[in-house]
């Protein structure tokens, strides 16, 4: 299947992200948020989780074997600084940022469990802030998180009623099942791949041990799955 590029934005659109952790956003939208500031349309990042339940590169960068909850507070800290720096790399503000707070590793059990709490925040985000371009992470990725942050805002769009135009992200492809088709392109200019580099350069603590990996994210194209709209209930 041959990919269709990008549909054009201009400044009347909103451009909302949802990454399950810091450094998603880099990975995955690193490029569409800067073709999305060059274009006029204001952007609102949403991070789900501050990413503190991610232990080996704490372990890794801490020499410590037990992780407590303290340490993982400090790395969710540590995250959520990064993130900031990443995003204002890539032209986003504080103001443009905003952080939930939920769980690291514990989103798709809120998801299962049909969390009013989960729900009730991702309906909040989007009504406040409603989006013309809703960019998630795809709903086949490997990762609980990404899977389950998909499901949350299918979910609270049906419960506002809203139907953005939407796509999603792949950030880790599915083992056991076939990976979504990226039918979606972005092709960036070689200023904006570089400035994608250095956003995802800037989530120092995962670079200790998957810095080969996140900066293979940092190609000529960015790829995306086409979501279809919400159906209302």
């Amino acid at each position: 299947m041959t990919a269709r590029p990008l549909p054009a934005l201009s400044p009347a659109d909103r451009v909302m992200v949802l990454a399950p952790h810091p450094d998603d956003e880099a990975l995955g939208t690193g490029g569409l948020i800067q073709h999305a500031r060059a274009a006029g349309a204001a952007v609102l990042v949403v991070l789900v989780t501050d990413g503190d339940n991610n232990p080996w590169p704490q372990r890794h960068a801490e020499r410590k074997l037990i992780i407590r909850a303290a340490d993982r507070r400090r790395l969710g800290a540590q995250r959520r600084a990064e993130a900031a720096r990443s995003l204002a790399t890539l032209g986003v503000g504080g103001d443009e940022t905003m952080f939930l707070g939920f769980p690291d590793a514990g989103l798709l059990p809120l998801w299962n469990q049909r969390d009013p709490a989960a729900l009730a925040a991702f309906a909040r985000a989007l009504a406040a802030w409603p989006p013309t371009l809703l960019v998630t992470p795809a709903a086949s990725d490997r990762h609980p998180d990404h899977r389950a942050t998909f499901a949350l805002a299918q979910a609270a769009l049906a419960r506002n009623g809203q139907s953005p135009a939407q796509i999603s992200y792949l950030i880790h492809r599915p083992w056991f099942r076939r990976a979504p088709v990226l039918d979606v392109a972005l092709s960036l200019t070689p200023e904006q791949q570089a400035a994608k580099m250095r956003a995802i350069l800037n989530h120092e603590t995962q670079m200790r041990l998957s810095r080969r990996r996140f900066t293979s994210f940092a190609k000529p194209v960015e790829m995306f799955v086409s979501v279809p709209p919400v159906v209302r209930p």
